[in-house]
């Protein structure tokens, strides 16, 4: 239930001050709103890749560790 009010909330207060600001005239609103949003896709999305790449590195680092330990452990 809280995750539903984490996405609708946000999305719900979005359209109130979308349409308020439509009311009253103020169409560089829509263009604020849609500029601020992209940015903010544009972030999540750069944050994504490098999260990606961090991944990657970190189970690269535990392949290699692994191999590490069953190298130590065939010795005994």
């Amino acid at each position: 239930m809280y995750g539903a009010a984490e996405i609708v909330v946000p999305l719900l207060v979005f359209v109130a001050v979308v349409l308020h600001r439509w009311r009253t005239g103020m169409h560089a609103a829509w263009r604020e709103e849609a500029e601020a949003w992209a940015s903010k896709a544009q972030r999540q999305a750069d944050e994504l890749a490098d999260l990606k790449t961090q991944i990657a590195a970190l189970r690269r680092e535990n392949a290699e560790l692994r191999a590490q330990i069953a190298e130590l452990l065939a010795r005994k």
